[in-house]
């Protein structure tokens, strides 16, 4: 198969990987002079149904409307025949991922993945889900295999469509003889396995066998043979993740088995819910009211470890109108003397939308290693706007508020710059920040004002009042933007006391 020609265009280079839904290969696109990936199907794995081919297009095309930075791209579909053989093929050309699937990190990799980065993937693999279920579309097979983590730390999701051509093909519809199912059975719903209607809720209930294996290290259920193990994902309760994974936050254990609920009705009612609340579980948690400051904060930044530069690569969508030249996805991070080498400044733009009757604050902290501010002059905020020796100040408060920071001047115990949104006075209004949308902040060049990066939320999260949107972080290699984020129940007023700041309670 190697070095074939695919339409005149594809030459076929080493085979990537093979499952039940066909064999993935790399491929140079000649026409455009780009690495690629194809897809390759046989008609015969389609049976012998005429309209397989209509399906896979369709499947093909409704997978290229996904505009996701978690959805391996599409470029190309078709069906071609190689000499000498009698049956054609499907193909399906993708943009070509470099990184490790989430099987081989389970399987290779000796220990459990950390869960703050289980957290950040399981939310991106639920954020290509809201996608693909806003278009009405359905994986039918999310598994380790098909998430591919890159060298950014973003995990995509593939195969979006296939398993939908499969389902509708004759031989392929339901369980048969040989054994041959839809799917993976240790990450398939009960519906799908009972051949019931499979909808969004389907994808959910892969999905928590997902995080279970990434958690426990092994799928919920695991039969000695696949009669067993299809009669357990259908009426066996899965064992609890904390009695695998001793030390488990008992809130990973409500999440995990929420989403193995048996009946669809039972469980989280989006993906959009599920990634909200695995964002909140990949952060560190606001401290409680008298807790000393610092404690519990220690940063652990997530590291781009491969050769490849993070500027060319689209990580997420950017809530702002006419802006996202370069957007992040939650958990990555920039090195800003990548973006705008030798800049001696930067200005950081927090915008929002809120209702007239909604007052919202930026704000920003210039904290230590400890977690805690140097002295209460590094809480920059409008009544503190150019602190001096700071390094930061606050040059304007709307439409969007404006800080200047520069790198340079930032003391040496300064490691991290910590950006706040937070409602005022949120508790005499009993307001929080769920009617304010588009909340983000933005990485702009002060000398042109080019926008460098952005990240951000299309609303913000009920029940808080303040979030943190946002760091700069110093490493040894310089200042480095992270695309981290926290709510707070409390507010500016919890925000700034458990980063050390000593204010009355009922401060905001």
């Amino acid at each position: 198969m190697q070095d074939r020609i695919i339409d005149g265009r594809y030459r076929l280079g080493r085979r990537l990987g093979a499952g039940g839904s066909g064999t993935v290969w790399e491929a140079l696109d000649l026409r455009l002079e780009r690495q690629v990936a194809v897809k390759l199907v046989g008609t015969v794995t389609m049976g012998r149904d005429p309209r397989a081919r209509e399906r896979f297009e369709r499947e093909a095309k409704l997978l290229a409307g996904l505009s996701s930075p978690f959805i391996v791209t599409v470029h190309d579909v078709g069906e071609t025949r190689f000499e000498g053989e009698s049956d054609s093929v499907l193909y399906l050309v993708m943009e070509r991922l470099h990184g490790r699937s989430l099987e081989q990190m389970i399987t290779e990799d000796g220990a459990l993945p950390p869960l703050d980065d289980v957290a950040r993937w399981g939310e991106h693999v639920c954020r290509a889900l809201a996608v693909a279920h806003g278009s009405g579309v359905v994986h039918r097979d999310l598994k380790p295999a098909n998430v591919m983590v890159g060298p950014d730390g973003v995990a995509r999701v593939l195969d979006f469509g296939i398993a939908a051509v499969l389902a509708e093909s004759t031989d392929h519809a339901r369980l048969t003889s040989t054994g041959v199912v839809v799917g993976t059975p240790a990450y398939m719903s009960p519906e799908q396995i009972e051949g019931t209607a499979v909808g969004s809720a389907s994808d959910l209930y892969s999905a928590g066998c997902v995080l279970y294996a990434l958690v426990t290290g092994r799928p919920p259920f695991h039969g000695g043979s696949l009669y067993q193990l299809l009669r357990q994902q259908m009426e066996s309760a899965p064992e609890v993740p904390s009695t695998l994974r001793p030390g488990l936050p008992a809130d990973w254990d409500e999440l995990v088995l929420a989403l193995l609920a048996k009946r669809p009705a039972h469980r989280p009612g989006s993906a959009e819910e599920v990634a909200g609340r695995l964002r909140r579980l990949a952060v560190p948690q606001p401290l409680a009211a008298g807790a000393p400051a610092g404690a519990g904060l220690a940063y652990e930044p997530t590291r781009v470890v491969a050769p490849f530069d993070p500027r060319v690569v689209l990580l997420a969508g950017c809530p702002r109108p006419g802006g996202g030249a370069l957007p992040v996805a939650t958990g990555q991070r920039m090195r800003l003397a990548d973006v705008l080498p030798g800049a001696t400044a930067f200005e950081v733009g927090l915008d929002w939308q809120a209702p007239d009757d909604t007052d919202v604050d930026a704000s920003a902290l210039v904290v230590g290693a400890d977690g805690r501010v140097p002295t209460e002059g590094h809480f920059v905020f409008y009544n503190n706007p150019e602190p001096d020796g700071v390094g930061v100040r606050l040059t304007a408060d709307g439409p969007e508020a404006r800080l200047v920071v520069e790198p340079r001047a930032l003391g040496a115990a300064a490691e991290r710059v910590v950006f706040v949104l937070s409602v005022h006075d949120a508790e005499a209004r009993g307001q929080d920040l769920s009617a304010v949308g588009l909340l983000h902040v933005r990485l702009i060049d002060p000398g042109s004002g080019e926008e460098l990066l952005c990240f951000g939320f299309p609303s913000g999260p009920p029940g808080a009042a303040g979030v943190t949107l946002g760091e700069l972080v110093r490493e040894e290699d310089g200042w480095w933007f992270a695309a981290v984020s926290a709510e707070y129940a409390g507010g500016l007023a919890q925000i700034v006391r458990a980063h050390g700041v000593a204010v009355e309670a009922e401060a905001d």
